[in-house]
């Protein structure tokens, strides 16, 4: 299933929203396809909201570097990560209130790949599981699970390794 495809089959699903594109403000240059193809088509969704594990894929405004999002004025944080390679992961997932974030990665190695970024662990080598390969295969496993678990924590999920790993891509 491609990316269109999928967001066709989640905007008829009752309990997700997809907002309407909003293409006013740029995106890096350096995205893959199929995340490009999504803010061509929308500006985010909210999948199973009213869910236990319901979860936002963030719109084009807030598609930032994830340690900006994370931790938007704490200079001893960002002088700590200056040079490090998850100042290209970027903010794709969250849910604010449990702490809970996935980024994805615009390094030119593990172009689309998708971390777990859980607040007290994000960008914590060994702590950064990858649970997608791609930007489509994250959206069809969230939706997929329909609010009612982190898939990639559950028993039958086989692990993709970590973001530190050698590239999976």
């Amino acid at each position: 299933m491609n990316i269109t495809e999928l967001i066709n089959l989640i905007k008829q699903d009752e309990n997700c929203e997809v907002r309407p594109a909003n293409k006013e403000i740029a995106l890096p240059t350096n995205i893959p396809d199929d995340l490009k193809e999504f803010y061509e088509l929308t500006d985010g969704i909210k999948l199973f909201e009213s869910k236990p594990y319901g979860i936002t894929i963030v719109g084009r405004e807030e598609f930032i570097p994830t340690n900006k999002y994370l931790y938007p004025k704490d200079d001893v944080i960002w002088e700590e990560l200056e040079g490090e390679v998850c100042n290209e992961w970027y903010l794709i997932a969250k849910v604010d209130e449990m702490s809970q974030y996935i980024s994805i990665d615009l390094t030119n190695e593990r172009n689309g790949q998708c971390y777990d970024s859980f607040y007290e662990t994000h960008s914590l080598q060994g702590d950064s599981a990858i649970v997608a390969k791609n930007f489509t295969e994250l959206l069809k496993n969230l939706y997929a699970n329909k609010g009612k678990h982190w898939y990639w924590l559950q028993e039958d999920f086989e692990k993709l390794g970590d973001a530190y790993d050698e590239p999976i891509i």
